[in-house]
């Protein structure tokens, strides 16, 4: 999955640069910038492979859920960091080599958290007349958009940290699978997973049924609500390894039973 997912972040920002092409220094702030935002949202997706590989490299052994939780905390963070901060700090820098109403789309700074809460502070102290999604007019945006914008970052490092543990609980689930099987289980385990994760992310977030007809849905929970779909995953995960190794003893025995002479 990891060389799929290097063409897709270092690959899909080059298709996107617009012709004809910039100078080299624009070019290559608007490539950063599409790096760091497909990394940030890619990364809390993949490491579900580093679950099922830990279990290959560790086994069962007491080290293996600390390092997981270690790998995931570790992976959060740096996605947290590429979409929360560096993400914003190379698309400012972008503006101001575009030129193109950087003053205005810069009001409040880079749309970093501090940007963001700033710019929250500003809208809930001068409410405007009509809230816009105009990227020209960020004093006028809507407060729950804002808070989405804000928690979001975070709740993809949680993401992140859960979806390794998936990757280590598919892993365990599908020991006594063969080779080909137990990769058709995992990934189908994995895939299905982050599309329903993803699905959740777009039915929960706040810009949709504002665009629509202007509802303002919780921002805060559109953050984090989605979370509810991959704990819930893990605790069926849980409950079906623990009853798979329940019954591992059982068939052992069942074996062992039928191979004894008579």
């Amino acid at each position: 999955m990891w060389p799929w997912c290097l063409l897709f972040i270092v690959g899909k920002p080059l298709l996107e640069l617009r012709r004809p092409p910039y100078e080299w220094s624009v070019s290559s702030l608007r490539w950063l910038w599409g790096v760091a935002e497909d990394a940030a949202l890619a990364l809390p997706f993949l490491i579900f492979a580093g679950g099922v590989a830990l279990v290959r490299v560790l086994g069962h052994s007491r080290r293996l859920v600390r390092t997981a939780v270690a790998v995931g905390i570790s992976v959060g963070a740096l996605s947290y960091a590429l979409g929360a901060w560096v993400a914003p700090e190379v698309h400012s820098r972008l503006l101001v080599a575009l030129d193109s109403e950087s003053a205005d789309l810069q009001r409040f700074g880079p749309r970093t958290p501090t940007g963001i809460v700033e710019n929250l502070r500003f809208v809930e102290a001068n409410p405007p007349e009509e809230y816009t999604l105009n990227v020209g007019a960020p004093h006028r945006f809507p407060p729950s958009v804002l808070r989405w914008e804000l928690h979001g970052p975070p709740a993809m490092a949680v993401f992140a940290v859960v979806n390794v543990l998936l990757g280590v609980l598919a892993a365990a689930l599908t020991l006594d699978l063969s080779r080909r099987a137990q990769r058709n289980a995992r990934l189908a385990i994995g895939v299905f997973g982050g599309i329903a994760f993803f699905a959740c992310l777009a039915a929960a977030s706040p810009v949709g049924p504002f665009l629509r007809d202007g509802t303002m849905r919780s921002g805060v929970f559109g953050a984090w609500a989605p979370l509810v779909f991959p704990i819930a995953q893990a605790f069926v995960l849980v409950y079906l390894v623990r009853r798979r190794e329940r019954r591992r003893p059982e068939t052992r025995a069942a074996e062992s039973f039928g191979r004894s002479p008579m």
